[in-house]
């Protein structure tokens, strides 16, 4: 019999001898107490008072700290004698739970994670422990977090499903080994395999996507130039992690100040940071420059344009809370992402509005609207006179968007060279596939254009209203506003 096995027998030995344990009514007390103060409901199995003992201080030391309060409890109902004095002690003793992990089982994780010291671990830290105390400041730190946290009897443990979440991230080689060493655990704990393959998958899907940013920026008050910012990073397929949710509002220069914190999270997720950064704007503030907003490409390095370094794109915040626009956008998402109807011709508009009357050669407004009723997507050119409209989008963006239009391209002050670019970009978004690279096309360009220092490069204020219905942590009903 091993020591553990001695400090078992003797708590539940001293368990028999008190009178009021043995009493069935005053047990029952003793144990709806313990629940009360712990939040914690035990299962007591066994057929005699001994078995159910002895079930209740195996089911006790199996979560951290509820031994002693039950020593307490046992000291409130007998007074402090030398049984319950030696029932506490025992309880110190017993509470820290056995070791996990064998000696060789260390030495392997000490070699795996040597590979994923300087690199992206928290999307995998985020899978295998949602709930934890203090986020961890490295990767030893975390590895002691997860080795803390609790976990029902036959569930997998934390840091096993932290090693195989890495390993779903790892080169062919080094997964294999990883997924070895998490199943001979398991198979050691006696814990079914097939809840090891129920652990989420990591691994980000199919395509450049890695991890994405999405900053929704709601208005307070009206006549009020502050806001109510929220933040989510998507870390893995339907895995979104919320960074910030703000019950003060900020004025646009203070959210700004904060996009390189938000950026730098990102990187702990992944080297490279966000695959993309999704802003949720109001219409009056869908053409504000965001893409222009400062970061730095490294910890401690020089500041460069958001839009450089990552794709940018902005999404309609108000049509997310309008359900009679939401059948259309989402089927004209629907039909742009599965190429449905074949090639995509996108409708080029031109804004140059002589006298301010709609002359949009020749159609008015409705005439507009009836051509927006199938364009699923918009490239407008003629922007010269557009620095008056501010952040505000102009009307033909407005009766684009009320259309359900999910993806346009415009630029904030264009001119004549700007123009030609834009028709030669619709004659290429003909092809499917060409649509689908344009983030990643818009932010190319927009480093071409900061390598290029002296010409006025038509990329360098281009925007780019990338607006999928699916692709965000937010449910129209979740939204709250102040108006």
């Amino acid at each position: 019999m091993n020591r553990r096995d001695d400090v078992v027998s003797e708590l539940t030995g001293i368990l028999l001898r008190l009178d009021g344990f043995r009493d069935e009514q005053t047990r029952e007390v003793i144990l709806d107490e313990l629940v009360e103060g712990t939040g914690e409901r035990f299962v007591v199995e066994g057929d005699g008072l001994g078995e159910q003992a002895r079930s209740l201080v195996l089911t006790c030391a199996r979560h951290p700290d509820v031994l002693p309060v039950l020593a307490a409890l046992l000291r409130d109902f007998h007074g402090d004698t030398p049984e319950t004095n030696r029932f506490a002690d025992l309880a110190l003793q017993l509470d820290v739970p056995p070791s996990l992990l064998t000696r060789r089982e260390r030495e392997e994780l000490h070699e795996f994670l040597r590979l994923w010291e300087n690199d992206s671990w928290r999307g995998a830290f985020a899978l295998a422990a949602s709930l934890v105390p203090e986020p961890p400041r490295d990767l030893a730190h975390a590895v002691e977090l997860l080795k803390e946290l609790a976990v029902p009897l036959g569930s997998v443990p934390p840091l096993v499903r932290f090693v195989w979440a890495l390993a779903d991230r790892s080169a062919p080689g080094e997964r294999g080994r990883m997924l070895r060493w998490a199943a001979g655990i398991a198979e050691r704990l006696e814990i079914p395999p097939a809840r090891l393959w129920d652990i989420p998958r990591s691994r980000p899907s199919d395509g450049d996507e890695r991890v994405v940013l999405v900053v929704r920026i709601q208005p307070y008050l009206p006549g009020l130039s502050k806001y109510l910012l929220s933040v989510w990073l998507g870390h893995a397929p339907g895995g979104w992690l919320p960074l910030a949710h703000e019950d003060d509002p900020l004025t646009l220069d203070q959210i700004s100040a904060r996009m390189d914190d938000f950026v730098s999270t990102a990187r702990g997720y992944h080297q490279a940071g966000p695959s993309r950064v999704e802003f949720m704007l109001p219409r009056d503030l869908m053409n504000l420059p965001v893409d222009t907003w400062s970061v730095r490409r490294h910890p401690g390095g020089p500041r460069v344009a958001l839009g450089q370094l990552h794709s940018v794109v902005l999404r309609d915040l108000e049509r997310q809370q309008d359900p009679a626009l939401s059948a259309l956008w989402r089927e004209k998402w629907a039909r742009l992402a599965w190429h449905r109807g074949g090639p995509i011709t996108p409708l080029m508009l031109y804004a140059s509005r002589p006298n301010g009357h709609n002359g949009h050669n020749g159609h008015d407004d409705r005439e507009l609207a009836v051509r927006l009723e199938s364009a699923t997507a918009v490239l407008v050119g003629g922007t010269s006179s557009w620095h008056e409209h501010g952040t505000a989008v102009p009307p033909e963006l407005d009766l684009a968007l009320d259309a359900g239009v999910p993806v346009m391209v415009w630029h904030r002050r264009g001119d004549a060279e700007t123009d030609r670019f834009l028709r030669s970009l619709a004659l290429k978004l003909d092809a499917s596939q060409e649509i689908t690279r344009l983030p990643d096309s818009v932010r190319g360009w927009r480093k071409e254009a900061a390598d290029t220092p002296g010409e006025d490069f038509h990329a360098s204020r281009m925007a780019l209203l990338w607006d999928d219905p699916d692709h965000t942590p937010v449910n129209p009903r979740d939204f709250r506003s102040l108006l």
